[in-house]
């Protein structure tokens, strides 16, 4: 299974599986745990039982993220999974997502969000991502997708897979839900990039080039402007690139992140060397060349 073919194995649910095999000790008796997170209930002096698809749903995004380990009896969790908040957690599996290669099955989580990212420095917004159906978006994605692996021998992405794909999104901080009846989510990766920018030991209140701090955010972020993932999937659909030039989604996270007081990006020195925001006319910052992490520490 995999994480987007188990939907419903969500965030939460994973976590909760986690959670308990953590206070059992780092492993449970399969059964057990079944009856743990899919307990009975009463209707009409009647006990029922919940069907079992959703605990094993769960426990397949947790063996596809390798959060947990399983035989005929028995589960045990991985000693790299973190158990001490759901946070952390959430850390542990955008960073092993960051991780895989596009022939791995769940990367597809973070390839397809790579896409959005460029459709969306494409289109100049993101007004298509909430215009498009379910049905226009998945076609679109799968398309632009590269080919996988995946073990339910259906399309990397559909319909049926976007409700799993938009709430681990939202788990990973890459996306918020918006107050509207049947609204997608809307990309916004404040939380993400945020956290990365704490990350980075060292760096705090130092001067550093635009280009310097895109370097330390790629890697971390490949899915984000100057990103393996971002940059494959630019050249895989044919969009050319504005040299110098920050897409929609990462400018606007940066000018709020700069709003926040975690990062100040400044104008200094040689002008030859810009880095242009996308155009927001409400907002006093459309390029800099240098960033301070005011934040980090």
């Amino acid at each position: 299974m995999s994480l987007l073919s188990s939907p419903q194995g969500t965030p939460e649910r994973v976590w909760s599986l986690i959670s308990l095999l953590a206070a059992s000790g780092g492993s449970l008796e399969r059964t057990a745990a079944a009856e743990c997170l899919n307990p009975g209930f009463t209707e009409n002096t009647i006990q029922m039982l919940e069907k079992p698809t959703a605990f094993s749903q769960t426990l397949g995004a947790a063996t596809s993220l390798d959060a947990v380990e399983t035989d005929r009896t028995d589960l045990r969790l991985h000693p790299s999974c973190p158990t001490d908040s759901y946070a952390a957690f959430c850390d542990w599996v955008h960073a092993r997502l960051v991780s895989l290669d596009s022939t791995e099955k769940d990367a597809v989580v973070l390839e397809t969000f790579a896409w959005v990212a460029v459709e969306t420095d494409r289109q100049g917004s993101c007004n298509w991502l909430h215009d498009a159906t379910n049905d226009a978006f998945a076609d679109a994605a799968d398309k632009a997708l590269p080919p996988g692996n995946d073990d339910d021998g259906d399309r990397r992405i559909n319909t049926v897979k976007l409700a799993a794909w938009r709430r681990w999104l939202l788990s990973l901080g890459l996306a918020v839900p918006l107050p509207i009846v049947g609204a997608a989510a809307h990309p916004l990766v404040d939380s993400r990039v945020a956290r990365v920018v704490r990350s980075l030991e060292g760096q705090a209140a130092q001067d550093l080039s635009a280009d310097a701090f895109l370097t330390l955010l790629a890697p971390r972020l490949p899915y984000l402007d100057g990103g393996r993932m971002f940059l494959e999937t630019a050249r895989r659909v044919g969009h050319a690139l504005a040299p110098r030039r920050l897409s929609p989604i990462l400018s606007a996270t940066l000018r709020n992140l700069h709003d926040d007081g975690l990062i100040e990006m400044r104008l200094q020195g040689d002008a030859g060397n810009l880095m242009h925001l996308h155009q927001d006319r409400t907002h006093k910052v459309s390029s800099f060349n240098s960033v301070v992490l005011t934040g980090a520490a």
